[in-house]
């Protein structure tokens, strides 16, 4: 089995137990690489269950695949996903602001995308 079609594969299992994630997937071939990118961060890093399955899935390929790297990361990396070959999950869109934190799962979308929500304090006299 080719190392891209094994990390494929068991990328869809973790999916599929986890599917509120996103994952993405990109191999670099100077390097021998395949970087996974897992998000939201809270989830990459807190989660045991995840935890467990990740350094499984790392331990496996590692030895089928000595002569290749497997990298998982995260939000705020300093490795990022610049052409990803596959994503599982779909689209988070967050907003910030001082009142609130606001996550946005779109699964489907156009090119363009109308927000129309505003807050108007105004008050009548």
């Amino acid at each position: 089995m080719k190392s891209k079609k094994f990390i494929k594969e068991k990328l869809e299992q973790l999916f599929a137990q986890f599917n509120d994630i996103k994952i993405q997937y990109e191999y670099r071939a100077n390097t021998y690489s395949h970087i996974i990118e897992v998000t939201p961060l809270e989830f990459f890093k807190e989660d045991e269950r995840y935890l467990i399955l990740e350094a499984e899935l790392e331990e496996e390929f590692e030895s089928l695949f000595p002569n290749e790297n497997i990298v998982f990361i995260s939000e705020g990396s300093l490795s990022e996903i610049k052409s990803a070959e596959f994503e599982l999950g779909g689209k988070s869109i967050t907003f910030h602001n001082e009142v609130t934190n606001i996550d946005f799962i779109v699964v489907e979308f156009s090119e363009s995308v109308d927000f129309q929500y505003s807050n108007n304090y105004a008050l009548a006299a």
